[in-house]
């Protein structure tokens, strides 16, 4: 294992995966790679951008545990009423649930995968309330039925965070999440209304990012619910024209390596922005990047894939592996 990390950093330093801005790998725990390229500092916080919407998943785990939300099927109408009130009683937005919003499931006319659609996000960037524009939006789907990419109902949970909890998205988030795990350089961006970019924008240190995805390995019954980690990381839906599969706004993948299937979870926000968790292998690898837009972002799901996991699995006690 040592000799294929190695290889993977001299790799890295020679500029291998352009874009890629930096890599950090853990195996139980123990630090094996923290790389950086040239013009990137430990310093620096990187704007992960969806990767975001996986932190607003914990935060939502956060409400129900202290009751606040009673489960995930209750309609968001009934949390934030006065986001609804101008809809007529009838009307079927007020049916739409907090598992619905966490699973890319609202039914809305919002696909952020496609230009022309009409709640498509960066025509949400130019209205004066992202909320009220992505509740503007028509019904296109049956509601939890038809999975579309839509950054609009993560801001509303959002709002919905803020309403519940009495405080800004970034105090919650410092109080429940990020104090205890020692990240300090946690920075949220703002909606124009005053409110917290929930959907994507945080950005961190590529180390706190890390130390992050270290507490979403296997969970950390300290900061996240088990039940509420066990859903949030689980299957919920199947993602058209993708292999990977959903669960509450994190990603979920399988990789086949010597007979032996490896599931894993992880966060993705454009450009490259990765914390990959392979609990089997105690794996934790997270990735920075400046690809916006390109498909090099994915770069670090082959170097998982390709390089990372072989090596892990090949330095691993045969007992382990089999």
């Amino acid at each position: 294992m040592e000799q294929s990390l190695d290889q993977l950093s001299d790799d890295f330093d020679a500029g291998e995966w352009p874009g890629v801005t930096s890599m950090t790998i853990t195996v139980d725990g123990d630090l094996l790679i923290e790389e950086y390229s040239s013009d990137v500092s430990t310093d620096d916080t990187h704007d992960l951008r969806s990767a975001t919407k996986s932190v607003t998943a914990i935060l939502i785990g956060e409400l129900i545990e202290d009751g606040l939300i009673s489960s995930v099927d209750q309609p968001v109408a009934k949390l934030i009423p006065h986001r609804f009130s101008s809809f007529d009683s009838r009307d079927l937005k007020r049916q739409i649930t907090v598992k619905d919003m966490l699973t890319m499931r609202s039914g809305m006319a919002c696909d952020d995968w496609v230009p022309a659609s009409l709640g498509q996000e960066d025509k949400m960037y130019e209205t004066p309330d992202w909320v009220a524009f992505f509740l503007s939006q028509p019904r296109a789907h049956e509601r939890g039925k038809h999975f579309s990419y839509c950054t609009g109902g993560v801001v509303l949970l959002g709002e919905l965070i803020t309403d519940l909890s009495g405080m800004s998205v970034s105090d919650f988030a410092t109080e429940r999440l990020f104090e205890p795990l020692g990240i300090s350089s946690a920075k949220w961006a703002d909606t124009p209304t005053g409110g917290t970019d929930t959907g994507g924008h945080l950005e961190m240190t590529a180390a706190d990012f890390h130390r992050l995805g270290v507490t979403l390995l296997d969970g950390n019954p300290e900061i996240i619910s088990p039940d509420w980690f066990d859903e949030m990381v689980g299957y919920q839906t199947d993602v058209y024209e993708r292999r990977s599969t959903y669960g509450y706004l994190w990603w979920r993948d399988r990789v086949e390596m010597d007979g032996r299937t490896l599931d894993y979870h992880y966060a993705h926000g454009n450009g490259g922005n990765f914390i990959f968790a392979v609990p089997d292998l105690g794996l934790v690898a997270s990735f920075t990047g400046t690809n916006f837009g390109s498909r090099l972002q994915f770069q670090p799901v082959s170097i998982l894939q390709d390089r990372i996991i072989p090596a892990v699995m090949d330095g691993l006690p045969s007992s382990k592996t089999e």
